[in-house]
């Protein structure tokens, strides 16, 4: 997005020079029912008109990174407006993200701040009354007590005392089932901050294992639809983005058929080798990026774009899909299992679609990512 201050500087000092020479269009195009909002024009293939032939930004190499636009900036961080101070998150669609690599945060905090300012100052944003679930209101500080806690429940050892991301997520999703039963909801909100740290603490402090269980089959059901989304979302970046498109509506339709089983595989998806691909946490790449990915996804609870449980949902929706399409390129690089580079590549496409989180396509994809039915897939293992 831009705005209108920043295509007036860009006309002004003609940054339309910049664009390829072998996109058409317009390098600034107005976004349809925004006023006073913009967009940078894309080529055919759904790439930036701005990007070189070795995929640079032209606007970065000649006027300097502080001349790009200010959401190119921003990647990968996220601004949220909160109710206490503004809470910066880190997209995993970028790579080194997934990967926790790069300068550390603390690093960059007088740049981060700068981009802040300047961020509100652009694209100012009240923040939004937190929810539980939706409808459900919260308090901060109970958020605070559940995020603490889920934390705890996330480094606690397996039954022979050594790390188990899936019993330790059987034990969250035991927890987030408890405390959305409809008679712990029905509870005043001092009562039922008061029984989220009793039952939380003592589901912490206790040996118990939780039994992982199978998802539903409508879960399941439902999951291939958001994996659908995903994939869709990587078909279409690179169709035409223009006329009838019948060629790309016919794709999209074939990978619809095989994802419910009536189809051969298609699109590089291939719902026999999700399944016999097999993610091993004894290797210590693998349990490193998915427990930095859980970990992350719960320390930055609640960015108040979600209602909190839906939040932690589609945090595992997006985990389950990245899985999926690990596995799924497991065969092709002939391994029976899925590697660290696979499923980090395969994270950081699923969470391409975490930025819609309005509109219809936000909508459909919180209702596809099953609620804690999503942390069940993944603490069983059965994804699809």
């Amino acid at each position: 997005m831009l705005t209108a201050g920043e295509v007036a500087a860009y006309r002004r000092t003609d940054v339309a020079r910049l664009w390829s020479a072998d996109t058409a269009g317009e390098p600034f195009a107005p976004v349809p029912g925004q006023p006073g909002l913009w967009r940078l024009g894309k080529r055919g293939d759904g790439s930036c008109g701005f990007l070189s032939p070795a995929g640079l930004c032209r606007i970065h190499e000649e006027l300097g990174a502080s001349r790009k636009p200010l959401a190119c900036r921003m990647f990968p961080f996220r601004l949220h407006a909160s109710q206490g101070a503004p809470l910066l998150t880190t997209s995993f669609s970028c790579p080194t993200v997934v990967a926790n690599t790069g300068a550390p945060l603390g690093s960059q905090l007088e740049d981060l701040k700068a981009l802040r300012r300047s961020w509100q100052d652009a694209w100012p944003e009240a923040p939004k009354p937190l929810q539980w679930i939706a409808g459900r209101s919260i308090e901060g500080g109970t958020v605070g007590t559940i995020r603490t806690l889920l934390l705890r429940l996330l480094e606690t050892p397996g039954e022979d005392g050594s790390p188990d991301l899936r019993a330790s997520v059987a034990r969250i999703a035991d927890r987030l089932e408890d405390w959305t039963r409809y008679r712990v909801l029905e509870l005043e909100p001092g009562a039922f901050a008061e029984y989220v740290e009793l039952t939380g603490r003592h589901a912490a402090g206790s040996a118990r294992a939780v039994p992982p269980r199978a998802p539903s089959v409508v879960a399941r059901w439902l999951f291939r639809g958001f994996l659908l989304a995903v994939v869709a979302a990587r078909v279409q970046a690179g169709g035409p983005r223009r006329g009838l498109r019948f060629g790309l509506r016919w794709r999209l339709t074939r990978l619809a058929l095989h994802l419910h089983g009536l189809w051969p595989a298609t699109e590089g998806v291939n719902l026999a080798a999700a399944r016999r691909a097999r993610l091993d946490f004894g290797d210590p790449s693998l349990h490193g990026l998915v427990h930095h990915y859980l970990r992350s996804s719960l320390e930055t609870l609640p960015t108040g774009r979600r209602p909190v449980v839906d939040e932690i949902a589609y945090a595992f929706a997006t985990l389950n899909a990245g899985t999926a399409l690990a596995a799924m390129r497991a065969p092709a690089q002939g391994r029976g299992h899925i590697t660290a580079g696979a499923l980090a590549a395969g994270i950081a496409e699923a969470a391409d679609l975490a930025h819609a989180e309005s509109g219809l396509l936000g909508s459909l994809l919180q209702s596809l990512a099953g609620g804690v039915e999503a942390l069940h897939a993944f603490a069983s293992g059965r994804l699809l």
